[in-house]
């Protein structure tokens, strides 16, 4: 078996070759990177935006193996972080925890270490295109020990794993299928799901902003944030918006320290209008 720290090796080349070999998702990057990075020069952004392609690979890499990890091998994938402190105080509530993280570092090694330390996790996904590569991630993913829910069939099923004191993760930054939530990140106006605010609003579930940083093949730190800047006030749109608003604030920290480990390769800001982009909150 070839080792991992050579497929991710290859894998970061194969990325560095792509990043040259895709013009459109190149300057797209590009783009999100200036908002991100802007006192950084052109050079600095390219080869962030480089980074993060190749990272991308390797992460896909270390997905595809981690499934035939045993279980001492799952719980060696974290770095030793009080990344769980905030989790575990969150579910010593008993109402469960919402995790939002985003496309950043390796978010499937963080289900990997969750589930071997013995967290209930149901996770959130998408429903690939193509029936084959779906079948196989959503194999992957199960065979981590977490169980999967697609996009378009979430409901009663994941208030019922809060109710039971469990975990429920979903990605903050993924495309918009229904109408979501506009908040600032980097100082410009997204929009992005509204779901997790709702559901831990709705459940009274611990909500946290999550990440996993690489730390090297099939390494990773775990950072995260369950003590957000929030007080609800019972208006449920305006506390969905702050809430949400809160999560992306300590997002933009996560993307400010490792820039390269966010993988975004859509355009995530609107294209300013001649007007400039909107300064409301």
């Amino acid at each position: 078996m070839i080792p991992l720290p050579l497929l991710c090796g290859v894998a970061g080349l194969v990325g560095s070759v792509m990043y040259y070999c895709w013009p459109q998702g190149r300057q797209t990057m590009l783009r999100n990177y200036a908002r991100v990075l802007p006192e950084a020069t052109a050079g600095e952004r390219n080869r962030v935006a480089r980074q993060s392609l190749a990272n991308y690979l390797r992460y896909m890499v270390e997905f595809a193996s981690s499934g035939k990890l045993s279980l001492e091998q799952r719980l060696a994938v974290g770095v030793e972080t009080p990344g769980f402190d905030g989790l575990d105080r969150g579910l010593a509530r008993g109402r469960g925890a919402v995790v939002a993280p985003m496309h950043f570092g390796n978010w499937d090694l963080g289900a990997t270490i969750a589930a071997a330390r013995g967290y209930s996790l149901t996770v959130v996904g998408e429903t690939f295109g193509n029936p084959r590569l779906d079948e196989l991630v959503v194999g992957g993913r199960e065979a981590l020990g977490v169980r999967l829910v697609k996009m378009e069939k979430v409901g009663p099923s994941l208030v019922r794993s809060l109710r039971r004191n469990e975990m429920v993760a979903t990605l903050i930054d993924r495309p918009l299928r229904e109408g979501g939530v506009r908040v600032r990140f980097f100082g410009e106006e997204v929009e992005v799901p509204a779901g997790p605010a709702r559901l831990a609003l709705h459940t009274g579930a611990a909500i946290g902003a999550v990440a996993f940083p690489r730390r090297g093949p099939g390494r990773i730190d775990v950072l995260s944030n369950f003590d957000l800047d929030f007080e609800p006030t019972g208006d449920t749109a305006q506390d969905v918006q702050v809430l949400t608003q809160a999560i992306m604030i300590a997002h933009e920290a996560y993307v400010r320290r490792y820039p390269e480990q966010w993988y975004m390769f859509r355009e995530f800001w609107e294209a300013p209008t001649s007007d400039g982009p909107s300064k409301e909150a």
